[in-house]
């Protein structure tokens, strides 16, 4: 590849690198999906899993639950990768 067709790749960081997954709650209908830094394809799944989720939840009208429940009993708490815990 020569130098002036290289490409540069942005790998997005969450300041506590915990990716960032869940209803921006200040934008009612806008979730965010990212902050996978360089463990990108390897967490996408499991956070793709939880943002289903919440979208699910969101369209059916369901309160959401505190943990997002995914396969193999793992569980993690919605508030540790929701975009609100930065603000």
């Amino acid at each position: 590849i020569k130098e002036a067709n290289a490409l540069q790749c942005f790998r997005p960081l969450s300041p506590d690198d915990l990716p960032i997954v869940g209803p921006v709650r200040s934008v009612p209908g806008v979730f965010i999906h990212s902050g996978h830094g360089t463990l990108g394809w390897t967490l996408c799944l499991a956070t793709s899993e939880c943002l289903a989720t919440a979208l699910t939840d969101e369209i059916v009208g369901i309160k959401q639950a505190e943990i997002f429940h995914l396969p193999g009993d793992i569980s993690i708490e919605r508030a540790q990768l929701s975009p609100d815990r930065f603000m």
